[in-house]
């Protein structure tokens, strides 16, 4: 419960972060943080269902800091965090290259996303010649950030230690005794 809390406080301040961020930086330069803390926690989480409540919160909280349509960025931080964590057992994204890339790639598809659900639900013309140049350097920005971020979400998820939620009960050693 402590990482929980750990991982969703230290969220809400990336989130609070970001909005600074874009206050400064012109909107294509600012990396989207709440996107790469994701991706990070992503990488460390163990159970799915925790990990999908604190993807959904940092969405939400997302969706109001930003205006947008109520639960777009929920859901696409959901499926971020779903495809990072199962992308993360599958392939070695410990590496910086792996990382970046996989990182644009995320940052590429998640604009997508949000643009066909506007698109979807409003009825605008949201993807936009201009979409792609201006998408382009928030990619690169977001994507150099990421090892980064995910070296500094390993580092809060050792500190904030294992309070033993996910170990077992009972240890087996290689016999098969009960120790």
């Amino acid at each position: 419960m402590k990482r929980i809390l750990g991982v969703l406080a230290v969220g809400l301040v990336v989130l609070a972060l970001q909005g600074a961020l874009a206050t400064i930086l012109p909107p294509s330069l600012c990396p989207d943080l709440g996107l790469l803390y994701v991706l990070a926690v992503g990488l460390c989480w163990e159970g799915a269902a925790s990990g999908l409540v604190v993807a959904a919160v940092l969405g939400y909280t997302a969706d109001i800091l930003s205006g947008s349509m109520f639960g777009q960025h929920a859901l696409l931080r959901l499926m971020v965090f779903s495809a990072t964590s199962l992308a993360g057992r599958k392939l070695n994204l410990r590496g910086a290259l792996p990382l970046i890339s996989f990182a644009a790639a995320v940052c590429v598809v998640y604009a997508l996303g949000a643009g066909l659900l506007t698109a979807f639900f409003w009825g605008d013309e949201v993807l936009r010649p201009r979409w792609l140049a201006d998408l382009l350097p928030q990619t690169v920005a977001t994507a150099v950030l990421a090892p980064w971020t995910s070296s500094a979400v390993a580092w809060l998820w050792a500190w904030l230690g294992d309070d033993g939620a996910g170990r077992r009960s009972l240890q087996l050693d290689a016999r098969g005794r009960v120790t």
